[in-house]
């Protein structure tokens, strides 16, 4: 078990921040089947605070229309399965391929509830692309940005980790990093030593514990 603070707690947010602008696409950037990844990113950050302000009323009367918007066009510009993998390393070799789609569902569904938990509606967002590069091959790319939060001036660092697949047809996300905190390396640290004392079912066990995400500022990850 490890507890997620304020700075992991932000990383989730922001994670889940770009994931809902993925559930907003509209139809002319999804057009865009391969668009460079730092215009993807702005595109999606600004299709993202469009759709929560129109959403605003539904977000009101239930926040877990969040997970609603974040699951509409999901699928093609995440990879939470890429984002399993990488928690668990060389762990990944040792379950089963059903067991690995558990547990990829259930830290899609642990995340989701994490941004519900912390999501405020008060708080607005500007981001500014400060960089991007990709490598040789041209199927890794990462994308750094400041994002800033209006009413408060406050700046966060933001880098955002993609990669293309040899059938893939546009860009996905599999790392986001605030502050030199990364939600994969966060959570990696601790599922090693989780695997090895508990196993793979204890772990997705607790990750479909919903409970714990719905803590206030501070929610306890296990």
């Amino acid at each position: 078990m490890y507890t997620v603070r304020k700075p992991m707690a932000m990383t989730i947010q922001f994670a889940l921040f770009l994931v809902l602008a993925m559930g907003s696409m509209v139809p002319s950037a999804m057009a865009e089947s391969k668009a460079e990844p730092d215009k993807l990113i702005t595109s999606l950050f600004e299709a993202v605070n469009e759709r929560l302000q129109a959403d605003q009323d539904k977000i009101a009367a239930d926040k877990t229309h969040l997970i609603t918007i974040g699951d509409e066009v999901l699928a093609p510009y995440v990879s939470f399965e890429t984002m399993a993998k990488q928690i668990l390393g060389k762990n990944w070799r040792k379950i089963t391929p059903d067991q690995r789609v558990r547990y990829t569902q259930a830290f899609r569904q642990r995340v989701s509830l994490s941004l519900v938990s912390q999501y405020d509606p008060s708080k607005k967002y500007d981001l500014e692309v400060t960089g991007a590069r990709q490598n040789d091959k041209g199927d890794q790319a990462a994308v750094n940005s400041v994002v800033t939060e209006v009413k408060t001036g406050t700046k966060y660092n933001i880098s955002y980790k993609l990669f293309v697949g040899r059938n893939a047809s546009n860009w996905q996300v599999y790392d986001i990093v605030v502050e030199g905190v990364s939600v994969l390396q966060s959570f990696k640290t601790a599922s090693a030593e989780d695997f090895k004392n508990n196993g793979i079912e204890y772990m997705i066990a607790q990750l479909q514990n919903s409970e714990t995400a719905t803590q206030g500022s501070e929610s306890t990850v296990q």
